[in-house]
């Protein structure tokens, strides 16, 4: 199952790949949850210089940002007509801070 990443494109290691009009708004998506986290872990430590405190929380200038669990990370995308990634109903892994 493929998930969207949320990191800025110009970040994001991911591939861009056929998706709805919708999805394809400067987003790129990778094969697993677990490497959306691990790409936006990286730009959160890395570019914008939080340091990781814990397995999901992030100390950055602001307070502490809190991710989802890795399994539920980026939203779930589902393929569709002629291949193209759509959102799946009831997608999760919303970043919360």
């Amino acid at each position: 199952m493929s998930a969207l990443c949320p990191t800025p494109q110009k970040h994001c290691q991911g591939s861009i790949s056929q998706a709805s009009k919708g999805l394809r708004e400067g987003k790129k998506i990778h094969g697993t949850h677990e490497q959306a986290f691990q790409c936006y872990a990286t730009y959160l430590m890395n570019t914008l210089g939080h340091k990781r405190i814990g397995s999901r929380e992030f100390q950055g200038p602001d307070g502490i940002e809190v991710l989802t669990k890795k399994s539920r990370f980026g939203m779930h995308l589902r393929l569709g007509k002629g291949k193209r990634s759509m959102p799946r109903s009831g997608s999760g892994g919303i970043i919360s801070s």
